[in-house]
């Protein structure tokens, strides 16, 4: 209400004694409506306490109903395990042992999800560790770093039942500490590593797939622990297929990890061993002195030497093993010298199973000759890189890539090579013997010899790939090379394309031309996907002008370039 008074409000305005009188009885009966009103206001806000209380509760409820209705909990066991396995196998990163693992993580989801996480073997068959690196011990931490390592791979190992084994060990702690100086502390404070390693050896009847990564000198100490993973006792029905082996560095013949390697029993002469890796810096022995039983051999990857020793890995040692693994199915070789190829090598050299074989010959050329002795009807897929010497481009009648491509041309459908190593001539000719390819990588390097001398990926060398038709669109009057493409990969120096040249092979390619008849007979498949290899186009952006020109873009993938003017 409306005070009397209110006029006077904000004024030096002095009130008479019956004002102050009537005054006084306004500011009782105006604190009186106060008291009400904060009373009042205390019961409302108890009553939204209540009323929240209420709220939460039921939304509790609720949520509970629907949890209830939730399609996740009627996801049948078999399928919830798929799903486990995928997160796992998935993940999308290197996962070690330990509490944050997806594996563990789904276990603690609930009851549920652990029961099934639990009863999911093979959840729990990648044991990855990482061992830490050492820095002098007596050390707590890195003891109680290793116990835990221990802790983990138990719970792995029990989990796993009587499932096959992957595991995976990285040692590459650089010993700047000195684990010579230290080795008998490391024996006598190190009993956790020990442990580590006996937990994993006590499985060693389940590995399938072992990965051993080590670092000198752990290399050339016979009795350090992760050494022992080297032999493992015999098993008398062992499952061991794949064995994966590097080391960061070796600096001589007589280091302890080579000479386990090439003594048995040891990992490699288990006769179930189906696919070998060694890396570069693994083994100073000559390979043929390991116990592998060459023969069951289904996939080999041998990086070669170390660089330090005198024992370079050539075309006529590759050769050597060919002879021994008639049943290879796929191959990398790297080749650090070349070779001259004897005339006189005997019978053919026939693997009848093999599919992929690839390369890299350090000094950049496959040595002449070394094709010739190979009998390969299954040969699918070449792949020849370079290496790391100076590079002088060779004519195709100097070339062994070339004579892979004339020996093996008609059956290949995946081929990737360095064009720089070849005249333009000689690449020409490559090409020509590649009918059937469907995937091709042409590939650059820098160390070449005498500018223009070396293929490249110009005008003309891209308009033999690219089919001509006639002034209707159809048919198609010349015939490519390589005409059944339908995956293009290259790598270019800086300003070596033939950027608008590049453009019309990808249109031609892609033009709709009924059953893409030739005049001649055949077809030419229609081009799926071009990969640029970081290639910086300077005159044109390639997608961009392709759709002025109407070219059919869906299901086209173009990648791996950058347009910068």
């Amino acid at each position: 209400m409306l005070s009397p008074f209110a006029r006077q409000f904000n004024t030096n305005y002095i009130p008479s004694d019956n004002e102050i009188v009537a005054i006084r009885g306004l500011v009782r009966k105006g604190e009186a409506t106060l008291n009400d009103i904060e009373r009042r206001t205390e019961e409302l806000k108890q009553e939204l306490i209540e009323l929240g209380e209420l709220w939460e509760a039921q939304k509790r409820e609720v949520d509970e109903h629907k949890a209830l209705l939730s399609p996740i909990k009627r996801i049948p066991v078999d399928i919830l395990t798929s799903i486990f396995l995928a997160v796992v196998e998935n993940h999308g990163r290197r996962q070690i042992i330990s509490a944050h693992h997806s594996a563990v993580v789904i276990s603690h989801v609930c009851q549920h999800w652990r029961t099934v996480s639990l009863l999911t073997k093979l959840l729990w068959c990648n044991l990855i560790i990482d061992i830490p690196s050492y820095h002098g011990l007596p050390n707590p931490r890195w003891n109680a770093k290793v116990a835990k390592l221990v802790e983990m791979a138990q719970v792995w190992i029990s989990r796993s039942d009587n499932c096959h084994l992957r595991i995976e060990i990285m040692d590459l702690s650089d010993g700047s500490w000195g684990i010579r100086r230290d080795v008998d502390a490391l024996f006598s404070e190190g009993t956790d590593f020990h442990k580590l390693v006996d937990v994993l050896l006590s499985s060693s009847s389940r590995w399938k797939d072992l990965d051993l990564k080590l670092y000198i000198p752990q290399t050339q100490l016979p009795y350090f622990p992760t050494m022992r993973l080297l032999a493992p006792h015999p098993q008398p029905t062992p499952v061991l297929t794949k064995v994966t082996l590097s080391c960061d560095e070796q600096r001589q013949e007589d280091n302890s990890l080579s000479q386990r390697l090439i003594t048995g029993p040891n990992i490699l002469s288990t006769p179930t061993l189906r696919s070998l890796e060694i890396g570069p810096k693994t083994l100073g022995h000559d390979i043929m002195r390991t116990p592998v039983v060459w023969s069951n051999l289904e996939h080999l990857d041998f990086s070669g030497y170390p660089v330090e020793l005198p024992l370079p890995f050539d075309a006529v040692q590759a050769l050597t093993l060919f002879k021994e693994c008639t049943n290879l199915i796929t191959c990398f070789f790297a080749l650090q010298q070349n070779a001259l190829i004897p005339t006189n090598h005997g019978p053919p050299i026939i693997l009848p199973r093999l599919r992929e074989l690839s390369f890299l010959p350090y000094e950049s050329h496959l040595p002449k000759g070394f094709a010739h002795p190979l009998v390969l009807p299954s040969l699918r897929k070449l792949k020849v890189l370079t290496g790391y010497g100076e590079c002088t481009p060779r004519e195709h009648h100097e070339s062994g890539l070339f004579e892979f491509c004339e020996r093996f041309g008609s059956t290949l459908q995946d081929v990737t090579f360095c064009y720089r190593v070849l005249t333009q001539s000689a690449l020409r000719r490559c090409l020509q013997c590649l009918p059937n390819v469907a995937s091709l990588g042409l590939v650059s390097i820098n160390r070449i010899g005498p500018v223009g001398v070396s293929a490249c990926l110009g005008r003309d060398t891209i308009l033999q790939l690219t089919p001509q038709a006639n002034a209707e669109g159809t048919p198609i009057i010349r015939s490519p090379l390589c005409p059944k493409i339908e995956a293009f990969r290259f790598g270019a120096s800086r300003g070596e394309l033939a950027e608008d040249a590049l453009v019309e092979f990808i249109e031609a390619r892609r033009r709709e031309v009924s059953d893409r008849p030739l005049a001649g007979g055949g077809n030419v498949s229609l081009l799926q996907e071009v990969n640029c290899g970081d290639y910086n186009f300077k005159a044109i952006d390639p997608r961009e002008v392709l759709r002025q020109r109407g070219v059919d873009m869906e299901g086209f993938l173009l990648t791996g370039f950058y347009h910068f003017p």
